[in-house]
């Protein structure tokens, strides 16, 4: 639609330099182009119902009062065979028209702008000032003395081309942030361009005494007509009002053209005066004077959103701090005076570090594991005002009857070489620890049993073993087999096989030392390191112990909970080669040499045990 009508009126324009002298045709060509804006727009309005309809309507409103005063103004004179006269009565309709163009676009720029943003209105204002006084000065203020129109024609002369920049000015601002909408604000844009060429050249015509029609000015009217429609018949003009344009800040070269159009007009007064004009400095003076409540209201405002930015990115720098899991203290590196606390660390120390004038004098701060105080030469701080990240993760903090585990990190802030500033932050790690714990635990420990599994035990005798070769000790290792496991399982179920398992390993645990090494290493296998045992008396003694112990509690269960086991046993000193794994293998070995000897009977009672001396350097363990 918007090519079909950029077709029309081109052949419109063309028809009208085609009747140039006759004043009747042209005027008929002119005030049809003047309609067919008018219904481009109403149409694009129908066809593509724009997201604010209001604007457009008022854009209607201005270009029927615009045809009004074309009828009353061109059309009607040119009927009578008289010449137009300048002023017209109908200049107050055309006026009107203006007015209703300016408010359309000031609804479209207010339907994209989110806030009460006056910048962009006080910059586009002082270019105006500006131009219009340049305009005056350079172009009408000349010609004013030289013409023949009364002191209203002249008033007027110089009022449209001033209401045309202002505009320009709102539809220069709606292009700026067209986005995805520029198909429709370029030619808006375009359109009042166009306004303001013709009303300046026609004003000039008028001044100068130029009388005739259908001249240079005529075109460019005829051109604002084809902009206007043609931005009302795109398809983007539906999103117009609806895209939000994006908030700036004034850059520098902004600023500096802002600052040559405020000096524009003292520096035309000082032209003016030197030539000795009487009407132009009053006039000028009235709009430096406007110039400067301008400037001052766009620097006030300048003023205000860099406060205002500076308080935003506090309060959200705030947030950010406050939001973090982690206690912050900022102090100066030098007198260790407080500059920041958040509340984090107020709620992970139970007090507010900022009434102290050194974190290496807040109370109730101890090593790990200790009651003793934290040192204060080991505080983080120390280091990092020396210019030396450090941290620390064996402090603990007394709060609310509790011992909370704490990582402390100093790291320090520099201005140059120096180190201004020194961050402290304090991270409470009491669970992670606890959790830390809890998965070696699970990593270690039987779930069933509660004592070592066997990647648990293994780990431990390792330590044990090589600590007791280290002081030349001499040790037992204990394998032990709970007996008829699968027949308990098979007939009472794995209940009572799982409560045999976990009995065994209570007798177990009663039976060693806190140095020994308890483990459940298979499904009915346990391992016994004893650590102050030398000798295969030593296992003796052990196991009749355990062969009370087992027999006070099958005396206590019923018969399906009875139990008993059989013990290998194996010895080693720091002599003795091989691994721990060749322990258990040796011994495992001696457990089935247990078994056999008595014939898979008790005769001992519920414990039964074979013991094998330790190895030479001259044999290996045997397998099963």
């Amino acid at each position: 639609m918007w090519l079909g009508y950029l077709g029309v009126v081109l052949a419109l324009i063309a028809a009208y330099l085609a009747a140039a002298g006759d004043e009747l045709v042209q005027a008929v060509i002119f005030a049809g182009a003047n309609l067919a804006a008018l219904i481009a727009i109403l149409v694009g309005i129908a066809v593509h119902r724009p997201a604010r309809p209001v604007a457009w309507y008022l854009l209607a409103a201005g270009q029927a009062a615009y045809l009004v005063g074309n009828v009353y103004w061109y059309v009607a004179p040119a009927a009578a065979q008289r010449q137009t006269v300048f002023p017209s009565p109908a200049a107050e309709i055309f006026l009107l028209s203006y007015l209703l163009s300016a408010l359309a676009l000031l609804q479209l720029i207010r339907a994209r702008r989110s806030g009460g943003d006056w910048s962009a209105l006080l910059d586009a204002l002082i270019v105006t000032v500006a131009v219009t006084s340049a305009n005056f000065v350079l172009l009408v203020a000349p010609l004013l003395d030289a013409s023949r129109l009364s002191r209203y024609g002249q008033v007027l002369a110089g009022v449209y081309p001033f209401l045309d920049m202002i505009i320009l000015m709102l539809a220069t601002r709606l292009f700026f942030g067209a986005g995805r909408t520029r198909g429709a604000l370029v030619p808006l844009a375009g359109w009042a361009a166009a306004l303001l060429v013709a009303d300046t050249v026609y004003g000039l015509e008028q001044v100068r005494g130029v009388e005739a029609d259908g001249d240079l000015a005529f075109y460019g009217y005829l051109v604002s007509f084809l902009f206007v429609g043609v931005a009302a018949l795109h398809p983007t003009m539906r999103d117009v009002a609806a895209e939000r344009e994006r908030l700036h800040s004034a850059g520098r070269i902004r600023l500096m053209a802002l600052a040559v159009c405020g000096l524009a007009v003292p520096v035309l007064v000082v032209q003016t005066v030197r030539h000795g004009q009487r009407i132009e400095p009053i006039v000028l003076s009235c709009a430096s004077a406007v110039m400067f409540l301008l400037l001052m209201l766009r620097v006030s405002d300048l003023l205000a959103k860099i406060v205002a930015a500076g308080r935003r990115e506090h309060g959200r720098l705030q947030r950010f701090l406050d939001a973090i899991p982690v206690g912050v203290d900022v102090r100066a590196a030098d007198t260790g005076e407080p500059v920041y606390v958040n509340g984090v660390a107020r709620r992970i120390l139970g007090y507010d570090p900022g009434r102290y004038t050194s974190l290496d004098q807040l109370p109730n701060l101890y090593a790990t594991g200790t009651g003793e105080p934290f040192p204060p030469e080991r505080f983080p701080i120390n280091k990092a005002r020396q210019g030396h990240v450090a941290s620390v993760d064996d402090i603990a903090v007394d709060r609310d009857a509790q011992r909370r585990h704490l990582r402390v990190v100093a790291t320090p802030i520099r201005d140059g070489e120096q180190v201004q500033y020194v961050l402290t932050a304090f991270a409470d790690i009491t669970d992670e620890r606890e959790m830390a714990e809890e998965l070696r635990q699970l990593s270690v420990i039987d779930e069933l049993t509660g004592v070592n599994n066997r990647r648990g035990f293994l780990l431990a005798a390792r330590t044990e073993i090589a600590s007791a070769r280290q002081a030349h000790r001499a040790g037992v290792l204990l394998f032990i087999d709970l007996d008829g496991l699968k027949r308990i399982n098979d007939t009472h179920g794995h209940r009572v096989g799982d409560e045999a398992l976990r009995a065994t390993a209570r007798l177990l645990r009663a039976n060693t030392r806190r140095r020994d090494v308890l483990g459940r290493i298979g499904g009915d296998e346990f391992c016994v390191l004893l650590t102050e045992a030398g000798t295969l008396a030593d296992a003796d003694l052990w196991a009749e112990r355990l062969r009370e112990q087992v027999a006070r509690h099958n005396e206590s269960v019923p018969q399906e909970q009875r139990l008993a086991v059989t013990v290998g046993a194996t010895v080693f000193d720091h002599q003795t080669p091989g691994t721990v794994e060749d322990l258990i293998a040796r011994a495992d070995t001696a457990m089935y040499q247990a078994r056999e000897q008595t014939n898979g009977q008790h005769q001992d009672g519920p414990v039964r045990i074979f013991g094998r001396h330790r190895m030479s350097r001259r044999h290996r363990p045997s397998g099963r």
